[in-house]
């Protein structure tokens, strides 16, 4: 079974406007609010593509009742951990040049929340099963939190994946989780310089080395991707595709690798590659839908380097 965990999920609001003016009122054309959290949009690929994973979150007051209700229509499985306070909310104001991401501060989890995800972890993981572990963490939680939750999940046989940032992501390398999936910035932020595009595969391949991690999965955005797996290195040429967006293309690459990596790691890289593409494809908060993935797999070119 595959599970994700969002430690940090949210219900983003979108208002689309025509433009936003000063001191006037404006219309809003129309909204639309989405269940977000990295982990939750790995999930909701996952089932798009025909798998099966099961979302853990926090989810807290009307805004948690909200999101479940919105997983339920999606068919998305989940298993939510009831908090006390209110989850939080993002609203994207959306006009026709510009978008403006207002990010609102959420509450703390107590210690008896956050020892309650940990319990559902220990509970329901069993050997071989995959944890994709993704996101920011909720206020007042130390970045060691990740590197517990690699350790849980090693500690059980199973293969973690981790998909965050910053420190974050630098404590969670230093339990060795199987894999991670940086973009080219999270990845310059982990080794403490800047990593120029000619220089990702040899990045890549020291951070595996460093931290004994099996799968490093470098995403380039339009250029494509570079991956680090098992000793051999990979190269993914982008695919050309219309972009109208830019929600949730790294999180649709790793939920299509972790589909198929126990099966073929090229047909994991193909799948990872064409899931990605297909979620620029789509405006909004659409990310990628089979029908575009099965229809530019076939386009997906891999290089083995080495």
């Amino acid at each position: 079974m595959i599970f994700t965990l969002t430690m940090n999920p949210s219900l983003d609001r979108y208002l689309y406007i025509d433009e936003l003016v000063p001191d006037d009122s404006i219309r809003v054309k129309d909204t639309q609010e989405y269940a977000a959290g990295k982990g939750i949009d790995v999930s909701r690929v996952i089932k798009e593509i025909g798998g099966t994973s099961i979302a853990i979150c926090p989810l807290g007051g009307s805004n948690g009742e909200r999101m479940e209700f919105m997983l339920d229509n999606e068919r998305v499985l989940y298993a939510a951990v009831r908090v006390k306070h209110e989850t939080r909310m993002n609203i994207i104001v959306q006009s026709r040049k510009n978008q403006y991401r207002l990010n609102l501060p959420g509450k703390p989890l107590t210690e008896t929340e956050y020892e309650m995800i940990i319990d559902m972890l220990k509970t329901v993981l069993r050997e071989k099963d995959v944890l994709v572990a993704s996101g920011s963490l909720p206020l007042g939680l130390q970045s060691s939190v990740y590197g517990d939750i690699v350790k849980i999940a090693k500690s059980k046989n199973v293969k973690i994946y981790v998909d965050t940032d910053g420190e974050n992501l630098k404590e969670a390398v230093k339990a060795g989780p199987f894999g991670i999936k940086p973009n080219i910035h999270e990845l310059s932020r982990l080794v403490g310089k800047e990593v120029k595009f000619e220089e990702v595969e040899k990045s890549a391949e020291e951070v595996a080395k460093k931290y004994k991690i099996s799968n490093v999965l470098v995403t380039l955005g339009g250029k494509g991707s570079v991956s680090y797996i098992d000793g051999h290195l990979y190269r993914i040429k982008p695919i050309n595709v219309k972009v109208k967006g830019g929600v949730g293309a790294g999180d649709s690459f790793l939920a299509g690798f972790v589909s198929k990596r126990d099966e073929s790691i090229e047909d994991a890289l193909k799948l990872a590659s064409a899931c990605g593409a297909a979620a620029v494809m789509n405006e909004g908060t659409t990310l990628s839908k089979r029908s575009d993935v099965e229809k530019i797999i076939k386009e997906v070119e891999i290089e083995k380097i080495r």
